[in-house]
């Protein structure tokens, strides 16, 4: 679609909701409170393209986690593979999996830095909300930011006694409860004390009783404990969680035709929901944190804040690479993390602005392990080494000094001005060692010991990196219901190592420039309030995965080999049409392609030469492409998303909400060669709810459908070479495998609150 017809479609959407509310008299919209410029402020006067989803919506909507979240939010893509998550913001992400290298997308619990990606993407207990900033936050957020940052807070202590319990049961046996009790301990001191249970079968059938009886499911245990002391000036809080969870992994469909399996004759299976795995595959993790917080206010005008924390996560993974029920490939993950840090804010007001200062500090320690483990008979593409494990140790240690300065120009007018210096250190030691015939299939967890690298297949690289990253912005204010601002800002997402591959040249920082202009305002009263933002990025030395190959081996590694622009437009939109009819809209535009790109993708020999121009003269080096005016992974052209939530009373008590939504993404590419079978096509989801709730507001009923139509997708696409027939795949590209994403689920929610 088109910018100028998506503009039109904006155009009219709004007027239609406009027309809608200026009939209306009813109240205004509630405020929404967010800390993205570290400081408690209403969202409509944060000049930030911002997002933020309750924990009142995540509760009604059964959301579990950002992958959830990112399904109706226009400018968040969300995708998974090898047990990773991949987050991408207007069309900034990785897709790079292992220690040494870093998300683009900066994510934080309760104001503490994730060092690895997971760490902040597990499921959602007792969450006061969320916050997706769109867009480099290198100022004030630092390192790994470059496509936007997302702020995971959970609710705090309360000052009177109060909780909830809420059980839940739906599709594929699922069992979700959970609940929170939270009050006063002492006169100055209160608690909280968060805990869920979550477990399911799974949206997937593994018809193969070689394999685990279950996959895609689900059994998660969390506990979250919190306390807060409280005087005039000083409030410190303390926060300690913990997570485990365990699963069957998650399934991989065969796309194309090039598999070795289906070569050797494995069944076939057009539904995505069913699988042939004979691997007794698992994924297992835990994780858990402890955040202090001391705010304290020095003066009426004068606030210092210091956060520290310390998390860790530990994580297991065996898979079965190749989807089917013959032995083909299978891989073994480990990660280990082990992370410190502490920020340090003095912030301040007066006539003429408001001024931030701070300083930051971040250590990690971390352990990672790749296992490939191919099956014990010679097929026609059998790979030399067949069997290998890489095993890898790394250190992170980041310092940053910053300050934001906003000073007030006039009465309507306001400039901004912010810089942050960033210096930081990676050490990363890989061991290498290649795996006999007759070793056991199960790789990293093999019970007969793996040999150690040999000192030839060991290597220790270390490297150091600065950046200086500046904001500069200006607002204009002509009354209290309109805000509109232009931004110069930028970003910079940290190097790093190849650390699980057998190619491995340390890579640069990423760096983003972006311009953006955006409004928010609010119209007829408070009862709509409608915010725009366009940006343009310079996107330059991104961090790619391409093609190498070493020997017969085609691998990936990741290097800056490439260039890119972004441009795109946004529009969010809630309205309150009468006191029981709430509207929400929102849609995104983008425009994300690369400038400059020659990338591998395949290898050049004797047998394929004839069949491809661009092999011509490159026996046994790369098959080059040329990427340029490709769209970026992860960037569809359109992005939009529609509810509605109608309430009513009923004549004996009490209230009934009817609410619908639909969510559409456009056609998303997960590789720079913008192939089709490495591409999910346009979908759309729609999700249905209704919900009753007592008079008293203590005691709710919600049934929920998700993905009513049952839409079949995908959230992710490989090629792994280590599962293709090399007399199909002739340029050693490897074998398309899909992600399935869950089709239709409903379910029964009931919960009780009492206390305040």
């Amino acid at each position: 679609m088109s910018i100028s017809v998506n503009r039109a479609v904006a155009a009219i959407l709004f007027a239609q909701v406009a027309a809608g509310v200026a009939h209306a008299q009813t109240a205004p919209l509630e405020e929404v409170v967010v800390t993205a410029q570290k400081r408690a402020g209403n969202l409509q006067d944060t000049p930030i393209a911002i997002s933020a989803v309750t924990g009142d919506a995540i509760e009604k909507l059964n959301i579990d986690d950002i992958g959830a979240i990112a399904a109706a939010n226009p400018s968040l893509v969300y995708s998974e593979a090898g047990g990773e998550a991949q987050l991408y913001i207007r069309g900034i992400g990785s897709n790079i999996f292992n220690i040494g290298a870093d998300q683009s997308v900066a994510t934080h619990i309760d104001g503490v830095y994730t060092g690895r990606a997971n760490m902040g993407l597990t499921q959602f207990l007792d969450i006061d909300r969320v916050e997706i900033l769109r867009g480099p936050q290198g100022t004030l957020y630092g390192r790994n930011a470059t496509g936007g940052a997302i702020n995971i807070i959970s609710r705090a202590p309360t000052d009177e006694f109060e909780g909830y319990v809420s059980g839940l049961v739906g599709s594929f046996d699922r069992i979700d409860v959970r609940g929170a009790v939270s009050g006063p301990i002492t006169e100055n001191l209160s608690g909280r004390l968060a805990v869920r249970r979550l477990k399911d079968d799974g949206y997937t059938e593994d018809l193969d009783p070689q394999g685990g009886d279950k996959v895609d499911d689900n059994d998660l245990a969390a506990l979250r404990g919190s306390l807060r002391w409280k005087s005039d000036a000083l409030t410190a809080t303390l926060i300690a969680e913990y997570s485990e969870f365990e699963n069957g992994n998650t399934s991989i469909f065969p796309i194309d035709n090039t598999g070795l399996a289906e070569s050797l004759g494995a069944k076939p299976n057009r539904d995505i929901h069913k699988t042939y795995n004979n691997t007794p595959s698992f994924h297992e993790w835990e994780t858990g944190a402890v955040t202090g917080i001391l705010d304290w206010t020095l003066t009426d005008t004068t606030n210092l804040n210091l956060t520290v924390g310390y998390r860790d996560w530990d994580s297991d993974f065996l898979f079965n690479t190749d989807g089917t029920e013959i032995e083909i490939t299978r891989t073994t993950l480990s990660y280990e993390s082990e992370q410190l840090s502490a920020e340090l804010r003095l912030s301040g007001e007066s006539g003429w602005g408001r001024w931030l200062v701070g300083a930051y500090w971040f250590d990690e320690d971390k352990y990672g392990a790749l296992g490939l483990v191919r099956s014990g008979f010679t097929p026609p593409a059998v790979l030399v080494p067949r069997s290998f494990i890489f095993r890898a140790d790394g250190t992170g240690e980041a310092t940053a000094l910053f300050g934001q300065v906003d000073f007030k120009l006039a009465d309507t007018w306001t400039l901004s001005a912010g810089l942050r210096y960033s210096d930081e250190k990676k050490g990363d030691f890989l061991r290498q060692s290649t795996l006999l015939p007759d070793n056991e299939l199960l790789g990293l967890f093999t019970p007969n010991p793996i040999p150690d690298a040999t000192p030839a297949s060991t290597r220790r690289v270390s490297r150091s990196w600065d950046a200086w990253t500046p904001r500069v912005g200006l607002e204009f204010r002509p009354s209290d219901d309109r805000l509109f601002y232009l931004t110069y800002s930028e970003g910079f997402k940290s190097g790093g190592f190849n650390d699980l591959s057998v190619v491995n040249p340390p890579f640069d920082p990423e760096l983003v420039d972006s311009i953006e202009v955006g409004a928010k305002t609010e119209w007829l009263g408070g009862r709509l309030r409608a915010n725009a933002s366009a940006f343009y990025y310079d996107y330059t030395d991104l961090q790619v995965s391409v093609f190498a190959s070493v020997g017969s081996i085609t691998t990936t590694f990741t290097t800056n080999a490439a260039e890119a622009t972004v441009q795109g437009l946004e529009l969010d939109l809630v309205a309150k049409v009468t006191e029981s009819l709430d509207i929400a809209a929102s849609l995104a535009v983008l425009d994300a392609t690369y400038d400059r790109f020659v990338t591998p993708y395949g290898s050049c020999t004797a047998v394929n030469v004839a069949l491809d121009a661009r092999c011509a003269g490159r026996v046994g080096l790369p098959r080059l492409i040329d990427a340029a005016g490709n769209r970026l992974n992860n960037a569809p052209e359109f992005k939009g998303s529609v509810s509605a939530t109608y309430r009513f009373d009923l004549s004996g008590g009490g209230s009934i909400s009817l609410q619908g939504a639909a969510h559409h993404q456009g056609r998303v590419y997960f590789l720079p060669a913008n192939t089709t079978v490495m591409s999910q096509s346009s979908y759309t989801l729609v999700d249905a709810r209704i919900g009753y709730e007592n008079e008293s507001g203590d005691l709710a009923v919600g049934a929920f459908v998700k993905n009513l139509a049952d839409e079949d997708y995908f959230h992710n696409i490989v090629q792994f070479t280590s599962t293709s027939d090399a007399r199909k795949d002739v340029f050693a590209i490897g074998n398309a495998l899909g992600y399935p994403a869950a089709g239709r689920q409903w379910g029964v929610e009931v919960t009780y609150r009492f206390g305040n």
